[in-house]
């Protein structure tokens, strides 16, 4: 058994109450079936608590939110039932996130949502390129030659993305463009045979001029096409959609280029320009491995990419808003981002949908937006 991980994966630990969001409130709290068993035969008053707030579904257990939030999350944001119950009768999902699992049968990969500011905190607390570790146990495989053969490929694709995402010898707007570039081959999952694209040169690729610079009006109904798209999708709350209906209206001084060259500088002062190859190679970490079941390509190095470009416009406006974009401004936004998309099966569900139905608007979109953070 091959097991994958971050670098800093083993570093994580919830840091509760010091957490300035809760992962105990906005969503629903799903209770395994084994825990919740062992939930409703407690005994005492505490187990009379726990039966009064499990509600239940053909099928699914879970707790009745109040006011959105968990009714076990007290007043000091600290959970009641590990306080009472102790850590190992935390049903699965409380217990394990904001971890993630990628299995493919010998082969497991894990990881830390981008929806926890802790797990972010990692992510961006050394500004080295990304790595991660395999450790090697000696468990039976249980995939077949030819599953085995497609993973390893798969893989070794994904290597060739990091390799493009971590070149630092460009911007991360070059690096995203030259991923676009790939994409006429991703049907045929010919990432590594096709020879790769020169910098200078985007052969036959008649829509994506890698050397274009975007006209105004341009970059314009690009960025209001992702936004729109992004602002239209399910949201927790009424903010999101007022963070996008913000951005809409702000769009003159989002796309003025000066303005986005002055904020691109503040970033290269602070040396955190990496930020973006960071959450980018992140991105592919966690989503490319299921072309191994879906076969779509282009969904999972657009989503990446779209993540980038949607993720500097709000940075614009933070920065422009304030004068000064905080590491902290970076792990709300992104933590906003992902806990409204990433963790949105049904955002995530539209978005793929989008890359069948709207392909080339999104792509070109994503391409034009690209111009803007080189």
């Amino acid at each position: 058994m091959k097991y994958h991980k971050p670098s800093f994966f083993d570093q994580f630990k919830c840091i509760g109450s010091a957490c300035t969001d809760t992962c105990c409130a906005g969503w629903e709290i799903e209770v395994d079936e084994t825990t919740a068993q062992g939930y409703l035969a407690e005994k005492g008053a505490f187990g009379d608590r726990l039966r009064r707030e499990i509600g239940s579904e053909p099928g699914e257990y879970f707790f009745k939110l109040k006011n959105n939030r968990c009714p076990f999350l007290n007043k000091e944001n600290l959970c009641d039932i590990f306080i009472n119950l102790g850590e190992d009768r935390l049903c699965d999902i409380c217990r394990e996130h904001p971890r993630f699992y990628n299995w493919f049968g010998d082969y497991t990969e894990v990881g830390l949502g981008l929806c926890c500011e802790e797990a972010e905190r990692l992510l961006f607390s050394d500004s080295k390129p990304l790595t991660f570790v395999e450790e090697v146990h000696t468990d039976a495989s249980d995939l077949l030659d030819d599953e085995s053969e497609e993973c390893e490929q798969m893989l070794e694709e994904r290597k060739a993305i990091f390799s493009i995402l971590q070149n630092r010898k460009k911007n991360i707007g070059a690096r995203l463009k030259r991923l676009l570039l790939q994409l006429p081959y991703a049907d045929e999952m010919l990432l590594l045979t096709v020879p790769i694209l020169e910098w200078d040169d985007p052969e036959s690729i008649t829509k994506l001029d890698y050397n274009a610079k975007p006209s105004t009006n341009t970059l314009k109904s690009s960025a209001l096409f992702l936004i729109r798209f992004f602002g239209g999708m399910e949201s927790l709350d009424k903010t999101w959609p007022s963070m996008m209906k913000e951005l809409e209206q702000n769009i003159d001084s989002l796309i003025d280029v000066d303005k986005a060259a002055e904020f691109i500088q503040f970033m290269k002062g602070e040396n955190r320009l990496y930020e973006y190859e960071h959450i980018a190679v992140y991105l592919v970490y966690r989503y490319y491995p299921e072309i191994l079941f879906d076969g779509q390509i282009e969904a999972k190095i657009l989503f990446a990419a779209a993540s980038i470009c949607l993720l500097f416009l709000m940075d614009l406006q933070c920065f422009q808003e304030n004068g000064v974009y905080t590491q902290q401004d970076r792990i709300e936004l992104v933590r906003r981002f992902s806990k409204e998309i990433e963790y949105c099966p049904e955002n995530m569900e539209r978005f793929e949908k989008c890359c069948t139905e709207q392909y080339e608007d999104l792509l070109n979109s994503i391409f034009n937006l690209c111009s803007l953070t080189e």
